[in-house]
């Protein structure tokens, strides 16, 4: 294990903890998600992943949209997900859609969710621009001035999170008030499974399914490519699927597939499980709201700026048109981007290389 495993551990935990604030603010229990943390940091040890599990802001607004932040309704779509997301893993079905749509479609996704990191940066730095403005511009000086090390990336995430919070001590930042009513570790009441008649529950379930499908192939394949791996994302489908079961199960958030500093660490699968595991913690600890005092979101502005904008964008945009397929990469990228959804980007994508090869040949 090196430094920079550290380091790129602790950048990440930083986009955790600011995520997880948002968990906290849409309704969801922050105790009971340290469970699928841990979890996860077993899974991911064991199968060797370099995909961690975390907060995901997409998966986040999803559930409580839909489950109308109703915490037991949110719990069991977030089960019910997790154990269909397993299965599906263990049969190896998302390999197989990874098989299908590789090529200008899976260019066009990882593209497009580069341009949602950079616009989520964005908002993020408008929440507090002196804070956010510090992080990007830290994590660029560091990025570029550390050009001619191999460990420039990890530097950079760690410089400009830390910036960002030093910089929060010298302006004031908007804290997310919480409630402690629901911090507690007790197994959610399952009512005889009747939920699983409940329409609302189903159509949440499903919608998460759907959002995994484009987050996982998209998130993966960035994470892959900065951990130089081929990644296995049935796997990171079976790590995501248990570790929102643990959750769920006691009434916490989903964790998903993530973009994650960790992957770029000289062992990304050991940074990743130091990352979960400290977070586990943390939560279990019930120490999230107390960081949310002294962690302004702002502060990872720069970290998701340069993962977006300076990694994701530049190393797919120029697999998004092949000499056999002209058109689905670019609608992909432009449906993603615009939709902020993945997995719409991916089917647009599809459909477009159905039409355009059954129309036009190409």
């Amino acid at each position: 294990m090196a430094l920079a495993d550290i380091l790129a551990a602790v950048a990440t935990l930083g986009d955790a903890v600011g995520e997880g604030l948002v968990a906290l603010a849409l309704g969801f229990a922050a105790l009971p998600t340290g469970i699928g943390f841990l979890i996860g940091a077993v899974l991911v040890f064991a199968l060797g992943s370099v995909i961690p599990v975390s907060f995901e802001v997409e998966s986040l607004t999803v559930i409580s949209r839909l489950g109308e932040r109703d915490w037991k309704r949110m719990s069991y779509m977030i089960l019910l997900a997790g154990v269909l997301g397993a299965c599906f893993g263990l049969l190896g079905v998302y390999g197989r859609i990874v098989s299908f749509i590789e090529g200008p479609i899976l260019s066009g996704m990882m593209t497009g969710v580069g341009v949602i990191l950079a616009f989520v940066a964005i908002d993020t730095f408008k929440s507090n621009k002196v804070v956010g403005g510090v992080s990007i511009a830290a994590a660029l000086l560091a990025f570029f001035g550390l050009a001619g090390d191999d460990n420039n990336l990890i530097y950079a995430l760690f410089i400009c999170v830390l910036a960002g919070v030093i910089a929060s001590r010298f302006v004031p930042f908007e804290v997310i008030e919480t409630s402690t009513e629901r911090e507690k570790i007790k197994l959610i009441p399952l009512d005889g499974f009747r939920w699983l008649k409940d329409i609302r529950v189903i159509r949440g379930a499903l919608a998460l399914l759907a959002l995994r499908v484009g987050t996982s192939i998209a998130y993966s394949g960035i994470d892959g490519q900065m951990a130089g791996v081929e990644v296995n994302v049935d796997h990171t489908n079976i790590i995501a699927g248990l570790a929102g079961v643990g959750s769920a199960l006691f009434g916490g958030a989903p964790v998903e597939p993530i973009i994650s500093g960790t992957a770029a660490a000289p062992n990304p699968a050991i940074s990743g499980v130091i990352m979960m595991a400290v977070m586990g913690g943390i939560l279990l600890l019930g120490l999230l709201p107390r960081l949310a005092k002294v962690i302004p979101m702002a502060s990872i502005a720069g970290f998701l700026f340069l993962l977006g904008a300076c990694l994701a964008i530049p190393d797919n945009v120029s697999g998004v048109v092949s000499d056999t397929d002209f058109y689905s990469g670019p609608v992909t990228v432009v449906v993603t981007a615009a939709t902020f959804d993945p997995f719409l980007g991916m089917v647009c994508g599809i459909l477009t290389r159905f039409v355009t090869m059954t129309l036009f040949g190409v």
